[in-house]
């Protein structure tokens, strides 16, 4: 009567065993499971065999003295080589063993049962054998120890699978993430040599425009200024991209410096008013600004908060050919937080509403470039980076043809929760 195969000594399909270092706690692991199954089965003689594709090795044994170890491996590929558990109740008298030197000879074992634990693809990585130097025959309760150890084994392996994965894991994200330091570096140096390089003759250009445009004009060569112009206008353009792209990579790489300092809001919102006027000139729009009374200070980087001002003044600037732009500025409570909200509504080309969740996207533009609104698609994307990283947040509220609303929302005081950086 032969042993039933189990689908519970399965291990799940992995790589063959490594050999354990010497004493490691899987070879402590092994030498005890080798010999509790030598109590519990009472035998003489247990070995534990690994397998890889070129050798097979004891892992664990229980019984074999000082002797030559490699002398019983013929029993272990025996076992091996099976799907189905292995008995032979008496060696002797198996023509595959009756000549074996350790059956014919001292110790001259007599019976063998074993296991095999299936590994990648089916093909057996390790195996439980019994070895006993009298002819025996397993009753059902050592049937049941014997699969029960052998499913230990399996456990076993599986757990070393399962921290060799790990480990590689390990290193795995230790390299990338040494990779990615070194790449963020080289961007923060690209960048940084990238912005000066870039920002310095083009800061001389704008000089040179200026200069041009002032001697043209007490020459009384005014067919030259509209040049002058094109030439400063498309070098502000170009300082402005060169501004987005740094902008976006510090956010990126987590590093801006936020310089928080009361700041009065009404003579800020006036500054902004001073500011978006020169590109009111020549087209038919309204100005209005509308400031609540008694607004007071709030506690905020002002750097940042202009730069997303002057962000909403000039996108609806651009993109309103009549009508009005507003600024309106109230204060605002929520719950027992007060917040200062800064309004930029106009009356332009709006916003398809399947378009609203594409406006706050890097590189992301809703209106066609051909229409000749340009822009990197950044503007907005790291408006409101900003405004989250201060402790608020910007909402729109827009309708095709007929304008759209910005409302930046900032905290009056210090934000109470971490700023949200998404």
């Amino acid at each position: 009567m032969e042993l039933v195969a189990s689908s519970e000594l399965e291990v799940p399909r992995a790589g063959a065993p490594e050999r354990a270092p010497v004493g490691s706690d899987r070879e402590q692991a092994f030498a005890d499971l080798t010999r509790l199954a030598a109590t519990l089965l009472a035998a003489p003689i247990v070995l534990l065999a690994l397998a890889d594709e070129d050798a097979v090795w004891l892992a664990g044994s229980f019984g074999l003295g000082d002797g030559d170890a490699s002398r019983y491996l013929s029993f272990c590929t025996a076992v091996l080589a099976r799907d189905e558990p292995l008995e032979i109740e008496d060696l002797a008298a198996d023509p595959r063993f009756a000549a074996h030197p350790l059956v014919a000879a001292c110790p001259r074992l007599r019976s063998l049962v074993g296991v095999s634990l299936p590994g990648e693809a089916g093909r057996a990585i390790a195996g439980l054998c019994i070895l006993d130097v009298v002819p025996r025959r397993f009753d059902e309760d050592q049937r049941r120890d014997l699969l029960a150890l052998a499913r230990q084994a399996a456990v076993r392996l599986e757990l070393d699978r399962r921290e060799r994965e790990l480990a590689e894991q390990r290193d795995d994200l230790a390299r990338a993430r040494a990779e990615a330091v070194t790449a963020a570096r080289a961007k923060d140096l690209f960048l940084a040599n990238m912005g000066h390089e870039l920002r310095t003759p083009l800061n001389a250009i704008l000089g040179c425009a200026e200069m041009l445009r002032e001697e043209a004009t007490a020459a009384g060569l005014g067919q030259l200024l509209p040049d002058i112009q094109t030439v400063d206008r498309s070098g502000r353009h170009l300082v402005a991209v060169i501004e987005d792209i740094l902008d976006l990579a510090r956010l990126e790489a987590g590093v801006p410096q936020l310089r928080r300092e009361s700041v009065a809001v009404a003579p800020l919102a006036e500054e902004m008013e001073a500011a978006v006027r020169p590109q009111l000139r020549g087209k038919p729009l309204r100005w209005r600004m509308v400031l609540e009374p008694g607004l007071g200070d709030i506690t905020t980087d002002a750097t940042k908060l202009r730069q997303i001002l002057l962000n909403l003044l000039s996108n609806a600037v651009k993109f309103t050919a009549r009508g009005e732009v507003e600024l309106a500025v109230r204060a605002a409570r929520e719950g027992d937080r007060e917040f200062i909200a800064f309004c930029v509504a106009d009356t332009g080309i709006g916003i398809d509403a399947d378009k609203l969740s594409l406006l706050f996207r890097d590189f992301s533009q809703v209106h066609d470039a051909r229409h000749g609104f340009g822009g990197t698609g950044l503007g907005l994307a790291i408006s409101r980076r900003f405004a989250r990283l201060l402790g608020g947040d910007i909402v729109v509220d827009s309708e095709s043809g007929r304008g759209s609303s910005f409302t930046l929302l900032l905290p009056r005081g210090e934000p109470t929760a971490e700023p949200r950086r998404d």
